[in-house]
């Protein structure tokens, strides 16, 4: 064993840290020692066998080596560990929902729908966030929805979309015309509504005169008669 493979040992022995490791490994990569990569690989994962890192590493120094079997192998347990911790992504997505930043979370939720597909909830969220919201149908004010209006008893909201009409096309004199219509229609109304009552207040005091005036007469015939008794 040669002096610098000696100091690459003792390195790889005494960094306790993933991380450190790691940037470790790549120089001995890039330096073209992919033996002393699968070997710092395999010591460094006996005690730090869940870091996804060295093990994907490992996976293309295998592969670049021709170990496309032992490449498989890594991979599988890189794929393993990494649908492990796919969950997150829907716990984020609802994250995001909560903040009102819906792209974020759709985007959250492709990447957790890839590794479970089978998640009817988390599916009918994307949908939901997926679909534009509806936009409310505006009504315009046209003559023809004043008419509608009008053959409904609505004279007061007629004569307000015809308003509306004329504002927006003043050059429309058709609908001049049937404004002018429905406001001597209102004007009509409100006469023959006060006019009626008028009469009605005028009958009741009619009413209440001759109530009074037969209370009176029904009272001089009951003196009339006890005097003739």
């Amino acid at each position: 064993m040669t002096a610098s493979n000696e100091i690459y040992d003792e390195i790889v022995d005494k960094i306790a840290t993933p991380k450190a490791r790691i940037i470790l490994l790549e120089i001995l990569k890039k330096e073209g020692k992919p033996e002393k990569v699968i070997q710092a690989c395999l010591k460094a994962l006996e005690s730090f066998p869940d870091d996804i890192y060295i093990r994907k590493l490992l996976a293309e120094t295998y592969f670049e080596q021709g170990s496309i079997e032992l490449a498989k192998i890594e991979l599988e347990k890189i794929s393993i560990k990494i649908d492990d911790l796919s969950s997150i992504f829907k716990l984020q997505a609802e994250l995001f929902k909560k903040e009102n930043m819906a792209e974020k979370a759709i985007n959250s939720l492709k990447l957790y729908l890839a590794h479970y597909s089978n998640d009817q909830d988390a599916a009918q969220l994307l949908s939901e966030l997926s679909t534009p919201p509806k936009e409310e149908v505006s009504i315009l004010p046209t003559s023809t929805l004043a008419e509608i209006y009008y053959k409904q008893g609505e004279l007061e909201e007629a004569i307000k979309i015809y308003t509306q009409v004329v504002n927006d096309f003043p050059y429309d004199e058709k609908s001049k015309n049937r404004l002018d219509e429905l406001k001597k229609i209102k004007e009509t109304e409100e006469y023959e509504r006060s006019k009626e009552a008028i009469i009605n207040e005028k009958t009741l005091t009619l009413i209440g005169v001759l109530e009074r005036w037969l209370a009176i007469i029904e009272k001089g015939r009951v003196v009339n008669f006890s005097h003739q008794v």
